[in-house]
């Protein structure tokens, strides 16, 4: 299940004399992207191999001590959805391990949270399409 959620921000104003305050537009919000990845045991790739590689995209690069990049934007490809836009990924919670006879992690679910990666600013039309 994803859930793709968007926001706006809006400052209000009191005005004297106004039964209520108005509400001046400051900027968009962030967008939003939730899911939960469910990994299993791989041919390639152990479940805390996967669930560190996916840790390391909320950090940026660094070269003696001194930021050099950052943050990983991320493009989804999943159907039509989501198109070219890029993500940065803001949170990512293991929920749930799995273990076999030997103590060996084969399964994890990871909720991951995603913001998008805004280059430039975009009005109503273009986000209607």
């Amino acid at each position: 299940v994803f859930a793709d959620s968007d926001s706006a921000e809006f400052k209000r104003v009191s005005i004297p004399g106004m039964s209520g305050p108005k509400h001046q537009f400051t900027c968009g919000g962030m967008r939003t992207l939730s899911f939960i990845l469910r990994l299993h045991y791989g041919i390639n790739r152990d479940v805390d191999s996967s669930i560190k590689m996916l840790r390391s995209w909320l950090y940026g690069d660094y070269i003696s001590g001194k930021l050099k990049k950052g943050p990983h934007r991320i493009l989804i490809s999943f159907g039509e959805n989501w198109p070219n836009e890029k993500w940065v990924m803001t949170q990512g919670d293991v929920t749930g391990k799995t273990y076999d006879k030997d103590l060996n992690c084969i399964a994890a679910d990871v909720s991951v949270s995603l913001e998008e990666f805004i280059e430039k600013s975009r009005g109503r039309k273009e986000v209607m399409g």
